[in-house]
């Protein structure tokens, strides 16, 4: 009893809000910005969501415990491979249920999610440029699969709130990455701040998240995004500019709290222009309130 309880605790281990929720709950926030949302394909995408990334943590515990011996092991290296497969189970009944209730370009979006998911730890997290993007990629996917359960297309809208998110994120990603640099140095892991160092991937973050606003500022005068959309565009240059002048705690502390608001002034410019089910149901609470 004891060795199952210490088994289920480090798989709990393995369940990360910090990552998962903004992934489960992007997944939400595409599907609310189609016309009309039915509830059973946007839960069972964003399950999907979820079940992607907790594989991807688990095969992270596997890898880096197991193969690398990184780390000190939580989670025995059998209990680690049935997860795995049960995990995977779950995906795939997910993506099967999406594909036979007719939710069939959210089901597609969703496989590269555990593509991801599997290959991050074995070689994406060997590489500066995968290791930075693989995670705002997923989230990129996450938003456009569930807006793509809800309606089998994909506006152009849709697609560049996706973009700006994925770009703003990577320079979140960069600067993440400087918390682990002593780390990541020891074990031969070529993220950005092993690469260039500390003080050069502070303005590598920083020129990312100014290409983050740029390219929202751009989409915005392109008409791809409406124009309230550039009330989005302080919010990464702000988070860029403190990541020069700050300390690296700080930094991603700001930079993650910025991505809140910026993700909130795309999704709401996006819906008040196209309207969406999210402007529905504001307006439907109103009386209410």
């Amino acid at each position: 009893m004891t060795d199952a309880s210490g088994r289920a605790r480090g798989l709990l281990t393995q369940v990360k809000p910090t990552f998962m929720a903004p992934a489960v709950g992007t997944s939400v926030a595409g599907g609310l910005l189609a016309p009309r949302v039915a509830p059973w394909p946007a839960a069972g995408h964003a399950l999907a969501v979820g079940a992607a990334l907790y594989a991807a943590h688990l095969v992270d515990e596997y890898v880096d415990a197991h193969v690398r011996g990184e780390d000190e092991p939580s989670v025995p290296r059998g209990t680690l491979i049935r997860a795995v497969a049960a995990t995977s189970v779950l995906f795939w009944v997910l993506v099967a249920l999406l594909w036979t209730a007719g939710a069939r370009a959210g089901a597609l979006a969703a496989v590269p999610l555990w593509a991801l998911a599997v290959a991050h730890a074995p070689a994406l997290d060997r590489h500066p440029v995968p290791v930075t993007v693989d995670y705002p990629a997923g989230i990129a996917l996450a938003l456009v699969g569930g807006y793509l359960t809800q309606t089998g297309a994909l506006p152009a809208g849709v697609l560049g709130v996706a973009a700006v998110l994925a770009v703003a994120l990577s320079g979140v990603k960069v600067s993440v990455d400087r918390l682990d640099y002593d780390a990541d140095r020891a074990v031969g892991k070529r993220t950005v701040p092993v690469l260039v160092g500390d003080r050069r991937a502070a303005v590598v973050s920083a020129g990312v998240h100014v290409l983050a606003g740029a390219t929202a500022a751009g989409l915005a005068a392109a008409g791809v995004l409406p124009g309230p959309a550039l009330w989005a565009v302080p919010f990464p240059l702000t988070a860029g500019a403190v990541g020069v002048v700050a300390g690296r705690r700080r930094t991603v502390g700001v930079q993650i709290a910025a991505v809140y608001p910026l993700a909130g002034a795309l999704v709401l410019a996006q819906c008040a222009a196209a309207g969406c089910a999210l402007g529905r149901y504001a307006a439907d609470a109103l009386p209410v309130l």
